[in-house]
Parts: C-alpha cells; structure tokens; sequence
C-alpha cells in the first residue's frame, strides 16, 4: 500500500543471473590474457573454469543467506509487535542491504501459497520474499481463505 507520505517506489534493475555474470566475467578472460605472458590453453581452460565455480558458488552463498534472512524476517513478523521497533527496523535495513522485497500484497498470487479455508478473500499468514537481483522467490508467502468478497485482504502489514 503506497500512502501520500511514502517515498515514491525506486525503479528495479533487470534481475541478472549466474549465468550472465558468468558470461561476461569469462569474456574478459581472454583480453586479460592477451594482455599477459604467454600461458597455455589448458591455463586458460582451467581459468574459465575456475572463475565459473567461483562465481556459481557466491550466487549460491548469497541464496543461502538471504533465505536465511527471510526465514528470520518471517518468524518476526509473525509476533505481535513484529519484533519491537529496533530489530524490526534493522531487519528492514538487512533487507533493503540484500535487496530482498517483502511482499505482503495477496494480489502477487504467484508468489504464495493458500494453506487453508474457504472464501473468495485472503488472510495474509506470512509475506512472501523475493530478490530483486534475480526476480526469484526466495521465501514463498501463505494465505488463508477467508468468507468475504473477492479480492478482499486482511491481516496486512499496516
């Protein structure tokens, strides 16, 4: 929900991939090579190769954090008072630092999961969390079904 006080929403960058940061980090090698002394084809085999583990296993690193950070973020925002204002807030700051959106709007339906009831409206059970850098679900949200009409959200983030 977006209330004449809030800042207006940043444009999101394109979402990359391993794969694209791998691509253009690999056909640089070459130039960079070029540029050195004389190395066998099997250095610079072996090179490319490297550099693709590397960059595949930081991707996965940072999946692995940031659904950690989701995990926590969930839990907290499960309680009463979402954690109290200190690490409510810091968890935003840990969010906006990973670039990891907190989606609490049922209409994003691809984005969660309806665990249980009946009725054309949705209880918010826990928000869903999405990378910006990849356009991945990190963290599927759950809905309830709830009697009311359709379209009809309730338990919402304020």
């Amino acid at each position: 929900m977006i209330d004449a006080q809030s800042p207006a929403p940043a444009e999101r960058p394109e979402p990359i991939d391993a794969m694209t940061v791998i691509k253009g980090v690999v056909e640089r090698i070459p130039q960079v090579l070029r540029n050195t002394p004389a190395e066998d084809p099997a250095s610079v085999s072996a090179l490319n190769t490297a550099v693709r583990k590397a960059v595949l296993d930081e991707f996965r690193t940072r999946a692995r954090f940031a659904g950690r950070i989701a995990e926590i973020d969930a839990l907290l925002w499960s309680q009463a008072d979402r954690g109290g204002d200190t690490v409510s807030g810091s968890m935003e700051a840990h969010l906006r630092e990973l670039r990891l959106n907190r989606v609490t709007e049922p209409e994003q339906s691809d984005r969660f999961v309806v665990t249980e009831g009946e009725g054309d409206a949705f209880e918010l059970l826990r928000p869903a969390y999405v990378d910006e850098l990849t356009g991945k679900v990190i963290l599927a949200g759950q809905l309830r079904r709830v009697p009311g009409p359709a379209g009809t959200a309730v338990g919402e983030e304020a």
